[in-house]
């Protein structure tokens, strides 16, 4: 069975290797892409030697004057790119040493934090036998349990009045008559009516039985409100007397340890997250470099691209041809190997462009598996996987499984299945009397994915927003009712005046 850490750092190390083999592409791409411009260069030369046998002056000179101009610019060029990229390579050599730094610092936090963990799981069974006879403990769990009851059916009351509020609200407010007065504010201190209206109006209330039923639909509206504060009130003393009874649990570790090893172990894993932080804003950064320098390497850059239209376009024209032609058809010993040459000289570019292109599809592969490992690493860390209570039921995650990611037989989606099938959350030992539902463990040791607290309420907010049906104030007829509709118990409306 592996852990989650161990796991993680399986993937890790691989990444590593493919960022290493990357980095180790680029650089062959980039002698490669330099090798290319000194050969179009060296071309050049030749064709300016082969030019002294078969031009006259005029034409040599002007041939002469062309292809200087153009290796003399693409020469400036390539210097201030060699220049540029070196700049970019420091770069990316510095942080990439920073990363290496940051991350050997996160592997000693989390290797420390598993030492203190493992340590308290190993003292869990003593610290139930100590509070199995605290009776301050026990009388505080008796507490707590109560609080949580109490405000698990004050969310339920609450959350009934809102259905009844939208279910029973309906037959008032589809009601023009009712409506109109509702809102004039008709039978309360602010209705400021007078004279005809005011007799008018109290004419309509009489007829539909206002007053009875504007004292029914004010208790419908205003009681959700009430009952949800009042529910606010009982989670908020429920969270208190949890977190008594946590910071029990945690005492009784601290006096079986000598120390505060829950508090050590949330140290740890916030000094753990600041770090992770830290490595992902610098990963960004690495990546926007080694962008960059992949450009270089693949001779995407202006600088390069420039340099080498340069050189292309000076071994062009008419000139050029009829001296290949001429050297061909009348070949003396002397033009026979400058010919040779230069033949030789465009063999060996095709072949490094060969190698380049064959390069670059490999370094945008490794590329694409390298990004699939990136997302597997982002997806372990932001389900937590890489806490103390994450196992893994298949070993060959990062045996078999992860070399097929890494050679891309696999996609990271699919290795991602594959983990999260085998993935298995372990519980601290002991667990009958301390940190009960988990209550108070740190969030690596399953603190922060109980689900529940105690009582079985939703221990991350036991709030209105997710409260249950059921139950009602006094019952789900108790309190007011409507009657159903107008004209069926609560009051009736007139079809006309």
């Amino acid at each position: 069975m592996l852990t989650g850490r161990q796991t993680l750092s399986a993937i890790e190390a691989a990444l590593a290797d493919l960022r290493r083999e990357e980095a180790e592409l680029g650089t062959r791409i980039e002698r490669g892409t330099r090798a290319f411009a000194d050969f179009q260069t060296r071309q050049g030369e030749a064709y300016k030697e082969l030019a002294r046998f078969r031009l006259d002056t005029q034409s040599i000179e002007q041939l002469d004057i062309r292809l200087d101009s153009a290796a003399l610019e693409a020469r400036k060029l390539l210097e201030k790119r060699a220049s540029d990229r070196k700049t970019l390579a420091e770069n990316l050599r510095r942080k990439e040493t920073e990363r290496e730094d940051i991350q050997r610092q996160r592997t000693e936090l989390a290797n420390q934090q598993t030492a203190a963990e493992e340590r308290m799981d190993e003292l869990m069974d003593s610290v139930d036998t100590i509070l199995e006879g605290d009776a301050g403990f026990l009388a505080q769990r008796e507490r707590a349990l109560k609080a949580a009851a109490t405000a698990e059916a004050a969310a339920e009351k609450a959350e009934t009045a809102l259905l009844d509020r939208a279910e029973k609200g309906k037959a008032y407010e589809a009601d023009p008559l009712f409506m109109y007065l509702w809102e004039r504010g008709f039978g309360t201190p602010s209705y400021d009516k007078r004279g005809l209206v005011r007799s008018l109006d109290r004419w309509v209330g009489g007829l539909i039985g206002f007053h009875d039923a504007r004292a029914n639909y004010a208790m419908l509206t205003s009681l959700p409100e009430r009952l949800a504060t009042h529910a606010e009130r009982c989670a908020d003393l429920a969270d208190a007397e949890e977190a008594r009874l946590s910071q029990l649990s945690r005492q009784a570790v601290e006096r079986v340890a000598g120390n505060d090893l829950v508090g050590e172990i949330e140290a740890l894993g916030g000094q753990i997250a600041e770090i992770d932080a830290k490595l992902d804003a610098l990963n960004g950064q690495i990546e926007t470099v080694s962008g960059a320098l992949q450009n270089y390497a693949t001779g995407d850059d202006p600088d390069y691209r420039e340099a080498e239209a340069h050189l292309a376009k000076s071994l062009e024209g008419d000139d050029l041809r009829d001296l290949w032609a001429e050297a061909l058809a009348t070949p003396s010993p002397e033009d026979e190997r400058i010919v040779r040459h230069i033949e030789d000289l465009g063999e060996r570019m095709e072949q490094i462009s060969r190698e380049i292109r064959q390069d670059r599809e490999l370094q945008r592969n490794i590329s694409s598996r390298r990004a699939e490992l990136t997302q597997v690493i982002s997806q372990f860390r932001g389900k937590g996987y890489d806490q103390w209570e994450t196992t893994f039921t298949d070993d060959s995650l990062t045996t078999v499984l992860l070399g097929e990611l890494v050679k891309g037989a696999i996609t990271g989606a699919d290795y991602w299945r594959r983990a999260e099938k085998a993935h298995r959350r372990r519980k601290p030992k002991g667990g009958r009397i301390a940190f009960p539902q988990g209550s108070g463990l740190p969030s690596s040791m399953g603190g922060g994915f109980s689900g529940k607290g105690l009582g079985g309420r939703s221990s991350g907010s036991p709030r209105t927003g997710g409260l249950r049906t059921g139950g009602g104030f006094g019952g789900r007829s108790g309190g007011f009712r409507t009657g159903g509709g107008f004209g069926g118990g609560g009051f009736k409306t007139g079809g006309k005046f």
